[in-house]
């Protein structure tokens, strides 16, 4: 069941020069904490590095080894994100390999959100919100697009993120 399992996109065993030695690529990691920190089952744990950055040297087949772990700039704004959307049951839209999305619907307190996330390049996705959401106005949370999205009389708006990239549209 997902309320025993702790996701983590890295961890110290799997940074460089550990036993489980095993990256994940810098333009994936955004993506991979927006699913663990915005799915209403995730219970995330966040890689300080990840948060902070950090550097440290190592031996390797008698070498000393230079690394270095970049912070993860979005990251900051998607803890935020879960703080201030992270509610409500989830809706998801996974019907294309390189394009999903999911909306939390928010509740009485908090309103929700909707995480687009592309693998490939530029992608968008029509979705269907709700006619609660009827000529709604969204905007990018997270700043990686910079246009509004205005819903349709019907809850009906289409939602686009850029290539290799996650977007957290939230109601203006």
């Amino acid at each position: 069941m997902p309320v025993f399992t702790v996701s983590f996109v890295e961890n110290h065993d799997t940074q460089k020069l550990q036993a489980l030695e095993s990256t994940v690529k810098e333009w994936f990691k955004p993506i991979a904490y927006s699913i663990i920190l915005l799915s209403e089952k995730a219970y995330p744990c966040l890689f300080y590095p990840d948060l902070f950055g950090a550097k440290y040297s190592d031996m390797k087949d008698g070498k000393e080894i230079h690394v270095e772990i970049r912070k993860v700039e979005t990251l900051p704004k998607l803890m935020e994100a879960r703080q201030q959307f992270g509610y409500g049951s989830q809706v998801n839209f996974f019907d294309d390999p390189n394009c999903i999305a999911f909306m939390r619907m928010g509740n009485k307190k908090n309103k929700g959100c909707l995480v687009i996330i592309s693998n490939n390049g530029k992608a968008c996705k029509e979705i269907m919100c709700g006619e609660e959401y009827s000529n709604a106005v969204f905007y990018d949370f997270l700043q990686q697009r910079q246009e509004e999205i205005v819903v349709d009389n019907n809850g009906k708006g289409i939602f686009t993120v850029n290539a290799r990239s996650v977007s957290v549209w939230v109601k203006k």
